[in-house]
């Protein structure tokens, strides 16, 4: 079993396991729940986004409510009060609900930080089939709808304006069908010191191969490619050292990333440097970083990085 299968059974067994937790839950209530945040990302068979120490509660379910007044106690939920539209689907053979995925990603705009809202977002949209969630139209749809703040009154307002305006931030970092989570923050980190943002899954076609291949991200006018080598992509193509050659033998550049690359910004910063050194080389001039930006002042578009 390669790794991406692996990392699909991890996902699966977590799903077999929260359905059965909350199996067990709803039959301790008369009334109907609907999970949501972690448990309904679990339910549908989501990667789990990285949370904010002190963040969710482990080993707790979490259920959705319209409003206080309808709070219950019930050992091992969490009731989390969300005004914002929602839509609900069937999980198990309709036995139970859950926030659908978008309104799921909406739920943690408030708990994520910037990034990692991203994350959530892309690992909703994967090449994937079967792991394609939404598509970024419908996160849009999703959000211009909670922009009208007249719904909203005291605090509900304060938090909806706040988790908004994350939103929005988000979205326009987002991509569809990408393959990994870590891949997104790969490339989130090239767009922090001011360099372009690269296309995901590229499709490249080498002679002598009859099938396509998809490079995690690229550079197609400068003809360099990026790719995110983990235990999920153990077996991809740039682990072939044919495939490689090939790539070289139609002037490609690559530049693979590993977990250690990502560890802390002295080793972020040191990708993207490198990614900027090729780029140098391509273009014959200096590509310079800029002081790493936060997510705000990229998804502003007022500071401008590098551009191709």
């Amino acid at each position: 079993m390669d790794n991406g299968a692996q990392y699909s059974e991890s996902l699966a067994r977590l799903r077999t396991r929260t359905i059965e937790q909350c199996l067990e839950a709803q039959r301790r209530t008369g009334r109907r729940l609907v999970f949501a945040l972690d448990t309904a990302l679990s339910l549908q068979g989501i990667e789990l986004p990285r949370y904010r120490r002190g963040g969710l509660l482990a080993d707790t379910l979490h259920a959705v409510i319209e409003s206080n007044g309808v709070r219950t106690i019930l050992q091992g939920i969490c009731f989390v009060l969300w005004s914002g539209p929602q839509t609900h689907m069937p999980i198990h053979h309709g036995r139970l609900r859950c926030t659908d995925s978008v309104t799921t990603w909406a739920m943690h705009a408030n708990r994520l930080e910037d990034e990692e809202l991203v994350v959530l977002g892309d690992s909703m949209m994967r090449r994937d089939g079967h792991m394609k969630k939404a598509t970024l139209e419908e996160f849009r749809i999703y959000v211009d709808s909670l922009s009208d703040l007249s719904n909203y009154s005291g605090s509900d307002r304060l938090r909806a304006v706040r988790g908004v305006s994350k939103m929005r931030r988000a979205l326009r970092l987002m991509r569809e069908n990408t393959d990994s989570s870590q891949e997104t923050r790969s490339r989130i980190v090239l767009l922090c010191y001011g360099l372009p943002c690269p296309e995901v899954n590229y499709a490249i076609r080498l002679k002598g191969y009859s099938h396509v291949f998809f490079a995690d991200m690229a550079y197609p006018d400068l003809k360099i490619i990026i790719e995110y080598d983990g235990r999920h992509h153990a077996s991809r193509w740039l682990a072939d050292s044919k495939r490689r050659e090939a790539l070289e033998d139609e002037g490609w550049l690559y530049i693979q990333v590993t977990a250690e690359n990502l560890r802390d910004e002295d080793s972020q910063r040191e990708l993207a440097e490198r990614v900027a050194q090729r780029m140098s080389l391509r273009l014959g001039e200096p590509v310079r970083l800029c002081g790493r930006m936060t997510i705000a002042q990229i998804a502003d578009g007022r500071r401008k990085g590098n551009r191709l």
